[in-house]
């Protein structure tokens, strides 16, 4: 079991496979004034070591926002240099590797350049902290490998969030040709592909899930999400101890006047002004059926635990898993 301590930041971190809503939340959640949405933080330290155009959320470069200036002078300070290359040398010895679970899960993850990473990655998080002045930061890289360096780390409270999406779902979002349109660099990928990812990211982040006490934990649905995220908000307000109420209209858009977003990494709607939950069920009507058959012969083991049903019918109605 891993332990938390009382002293630490809080951290919410959203887990799981990809195209499952995540950034959308992310963001959402962010629009409230004591938390700070952080998106697909891993991005950073590669756009700051690259010189990469990355853009804010807040319309600047990663390397003209005045707040990620100040998050790196101030990161430098805590971490005891500004050795940005040692630090992406570390998140992919441990996050990017093929052999990172090897390592997290051996020896080494005790000492040596894991403490190290641990250390460097703590400073980040509070350099946001002090930088933002928010109790909660809230992220979406996703990663399993991640997340158990985060539960690994002892100066961070955090709040594991296992977000899960019908398989179907991600292999038509990954699939989805309305998406090459707005990004030229989108590249189809095959079901059996995805369906091997949805089921190995899911079982990657049933292992770090089982490792948290279950008030640390939570698992919820894009699909909850999606149909009814004002019942969706409340139960996560209620987990992490805020009010998450006012976050969406009547008509499930964030407010008008929505603070400023520093959010360096994910999707395109973190660059939105204002944001409106929609319910994306293509797959339903465009999956073809034995795209759908291979998922279940595949996955319906899995997807069948998380409540999805084989036949389509229910998979748009909000459920408890």
């Amino acid at each position: 079991m891993l332990e938390q301590s009382q002293e630490r930041l809080k951290l919410i971190y959203l887990m799981g496979a990809g195209h499952i809503g995540s950034t959308v939340i992310d963001v959402v959640l962010g629009t409230h004034p004591r938390i700070e949405s952080m998106g697909e933080l891993w991005k950073l330290p590669q756009a700051w070591l690259k010189g990469s155009p990355r853009s804010c959320a807040c319309g600047a470069s990663v390397h003209d926002c005045a707040f990620w200036t100040q998050v790196r002078k101030v990161w430098a300070e805590l971490a005891g240099d500004d050795d940005v290359a040692r630090h992406v040398v570390l998140t992919q010895c441990f996050e990017a590797s093929r052999a990172g679970w090897a390592r997290l899960l051996g020896a080494r993850a005790t000492g040596g350049d894991f403490a190290e990473y641990v250390r460097r990655n703590t400073a980040l998080y509070r350099a946001i902290q002090q930088v933002g002045g928010k109790p909660f930061v809230v992220e979406s890289s996703l990663s399993p490998r991640r997340a158990f360096v985060l539960a690994r780390s002892p100066g961070i409270d955090l709040h594991l969030i296992h977000l899960v999406r019908d398989g179907r779902g991600v292999i038509w979002s990954h699939r989805n040709p309305a998406k090459r349109g707005a990004r030229t660099s989108f590249e189809p990928k095959s079901t059996f592909h995805t369906t091997k990812y949805w089921v190995t990211a899911n079982l990657q982040s049933a292992l770090v899930f089982s490792q948290l006490r279950a008030e640390r934990r939570l698992r919820l649905r894009y699909e909850d999400f999606a149909t009814e995220p004002h019942a969706f908000l409340a139960r996560l307000g209620a987990w992490i101890g805020e009010d998450l109420s006012g976050l969406l209209s009547a008509e499930r858009t964030t407010a008008e006047a929505a603070p400023v977003r520093h959010t360096p990494g994910g999707n395109r709607v973190r660059l939105e002004k204002q944001i409106r939950v929609r319910a994306d069920f293509g797959w339903i009507e465009h999956l073809p059926e034995r795209e759908r058959r291979l998922f279940w012969l595949l996955a319906g083991w899995l997807a069948r635990g998380y409540g999805y049903g084989r036949e389509p019918s229910a998979a748009a109605s909000p459920g408890s898993s």
